[in-house]
């Protein structure tokens, strides 16, 4: 059985209904971003959790970063975090980074999103999709709509080739905008490093994060 396919931008409260309730329930959905397409599922319902490391054939001890619709719902998750880091937060979200936060100690997140007391976290520059996800409880996954060691696919039908029936949603934004993944950014307690390039040049970080003054 193939997957449900709805367009993004046509998206409707039914619409909104079935994705919520794929996502409750444990399933996977495919979705657009600011740069490729991603692979979500409610990240505190471990068997979503387990079916989205199966699909992807992905080492359990490698995690996948967290999706949220805006840069406010991360503050509140993450209220560990000193001023530097709230002003980085704020500064380079919405945008194609990802950014390795450290783990808060009050929120428990599932152990499988954390290496190393640290949370990759994204929050894109879609409104769409973030109106999309702002109606749901709990953040999702973002992981690169791909098995382990292909190419990310570029559009629906090259999702659907990956995965077929083992998706419950397919959300069509077009053509991918980037065929880049995000830029990965750890933020430690007064300073930044890229750990993967990718949409956002250190040029541009350098720049966005210039603007901030440190504790």
């Amino acid at each position: 059985m193939k997957p449900l396919i709805v367009k993004l931008r046509y998206l409707d409260v039914a619409g909104k209904a079935q994705i919520y309730d794929a996502l409750q329930s444990g399933q996977i959905i495919a979705y657009p971003t600011d740069t490729i397409y991603g692979l979500g599922i409610d990240i505190f319902n471990p068997k979503g959790i387990d079916k989205l490391f199966s699909l992807k054939g992905r080492d359990s001890n490698k995690p996948v970063s967290i999706l949220y619709s805006n840069v406010n719902r991360v503050l509140t998750d993450f209220q560990n975090l000193n001023e530097y880091q709230q002003r980085a937060v704020r500064s380079l979200m919405p945008g194609k980074v990802t950014l390795l936060l450290p783990a808060p100690s009050k929120k428990r997140f599932p152990d499988t999103f954390i290496q190393e007391s640290y949370i990759g976290v994204r929050v894109v520059d879609l409104p769409a999709l973030n109106n999309l996800i702002d109606g749901y409880p709990h953040p999702i996954s973002t992981t690169s709509s791909n098995p382990t060691d292909l190419p990310p696919a570029k559009n629906v039908q090259e999702i659907i080739d990956y995965f077929g029936s083992e998706l419950a949603v397919v959300i069509d934004n077009g053509k991918a905008d980037s065929t880049r993944s995000s830029t990965v950014i750890k933020l430690y307690d007064d300073s930044w490093e890229i750990l993967r390039e990718g949409a956002v040049s250190q040029l541009q970080i350098e720049i966005s994060l210039s603007k901030i003054m440190r504790p």
